[in-house]
């Protein structure tokens, strides 16, 4: 019989460093929640939350994991930051139930966390309807897409125009459209690489002008385009002056790989 010779583990020296660990990290994570205390007072009435510069920390966090899943990492990140928000104001998403509502919530807690307090509505108009009347609100509607028509209340001459998407839900998938928006009326900060959502009365404008685009949704005579990533935003004013109604009301950032 041939004999092992390696040495046994020692599982207790491992448990006791597992403990370790989790130590640190809880000492970690309560001074990170210190530090959103300390911004809270900063901010003296900014907007709390600021997607291009959560989307840039995960993105960031993502690169630098190692093996280390990106779903994982926006996981936890997604609580702590949600911790951090419920900290530092009165934010609150409005969520439309629409579909299956199950997967609705799944969606929101793995982009938002559970600290942030939610409300819920049966329809995209109503969520809308109220994150719009709440200064720090957050509506999470359905993908703009197909018999989805919320979207119109973003364009130059809707109900809403100072209102935004912000972000895609989820935010790791292997799918570019994502399959929930998270909309609100905090400032537009998009980068380089970000996809800029476009409407228009008349969208045979960006043919003549070259820009190249994809149709996502239309209602009457609104055309949404998802605009390649990369285009000249100053050109959108060229757009403008042949069609008076377009706008860009919002921008999405590209997932993060499942893979």
């Amino acid at each position: 019989m041939t004999q092992n010779n390696s040495p046994k583990t020692d599982i207790s020296h491992i448990r006791r460093e597992i403990d370790r660990v989790d130590e640190a990290l809880l000492s970690l994570v309560a001074e990170r929640l210190e530090l959103a205390r300390a911004v809270r007072e900063a901010k003296s009435g900014s907007r709390v939350w600021r997607p291009s510069r959560e989307d840039s920390l995960i993105r960031h966090l993502s690169d630098i994991s190692g093996d280390t899943s990106a779903h994982l990492v926006s996981r936890i990140w997604a609580e702590l930051m949600s911790a951090s928000l419920a900290l530092q104001g009165p934010i609150r998403l409005h969520i439309a139930l629409e579909g299956d509502a199950v997967d609705v919530w799944s969606l929101v807690r793995d982009r938002f966390g559970a600290a942030i307090p939610m409300s819920s509505y049966p329809t995209a108009s109503s969520a809308l309807a109220a994150a719009y009347s709440d200064p720090e609100g957050v509506a999470i509607l359905p993908s703009p897409i197909g018999m989805n028509t919320w979207w119109t209340a973003l364009s130059a001459d809707g109900a809403m125009p100072d209102m935004r998407i912000l972000a895609g839900l989820p935010r790791v998938s292997n799918e570019e459209w994502p399959r929930a928006v998270a909309v609100s009326t905090v400032d537009m900060i998009a980068s380089s690489n970000d996809r800029l959502l476009l409407t228009l009365d008349r969208p045979e404008v960006l043919h003549d002008l070259s820009i190249t685009g994809v149709l996502k949704a239309e209602s009457g005579q609104k055309h949404l385009i998802w605009l390649d990533a990369g285009q000249d935003v100053e050109r959108i004013q060229d757009v403008k002056a042949q069609d008076p109604s377009a706008k860009i009301i919002g921008y999405l950032s590209p997932p993060l790989s499942e893979n």
